[in-house]
């Protein structure tokens, strides 16, 4: 026996429905990611070239709620737009900018390799810290998992 239900339709105890709560629930862990971006920027300032602020201005909320394959899960996801990447300077790849400030990284030789900010970085850890945020003042259970390089979702 199957039931044939509009998902969109079904409510929670607050009145909302539980697509317009996930959609609110998204815009909220985009604010916290927001913020942590904003302070890892102010924590440093560049001397030797201009920001772009591309990376800050990456982010975007999906525009459907998904469930997933196994049915009980409902997602929708915060994924980064290409602002959130650059051409490398030393090949024709794109790097995934928001990965690398997060999680830091270092070259291993070249005349840069000992230049902080340039040659090595440590990590940012605002993705973690905005998710942490979340998962901890989530009234209703919601909870917040990292999937990079793809996105970021509820």
């Amino acid at each position: 026996m199957s039931i044939d239900f509009d998902i969109a339709k079904l409510k929670l105890p607050n009145g909302r429905t539980i697509e317009s709560q996930i959609k609110q629930e998204a815009e909220r862990l985009k604010q916290l990611l927001q913020s942590e971006i904003d302070r890892w920027y102010s924590a440093y300032s560049p001397v030797v070239y201009p920001r772009s602020y591309n990376m800050r201005n990456s982010l975007y909320i999906d525009d459907v709620v998904n469930i997933t394959s196994s049915g009980n899960q409902l997602t929708i996801s915060i994924k980064f737009s290409d602002n959130a990447y650059h051409k490398s300077l030393w090949s024709n790849e794109y790097v995934n900018v928001l990965y690398l400030e997060n999680y830091g990284y270092s070259v291993s030789k070249g005349w840069h390799k000992d230049v902080p900010y340039f040659g090595y970085r440590s990590p940012g850890s605002y993705l973690e810290e905005a998710v942490d945020t979340f998962n901890s003042t989530s009234d209703l259970g919601f909870k917040a998992k990292i999937n990079i390089p793809e996105s970021i979702y509820i």
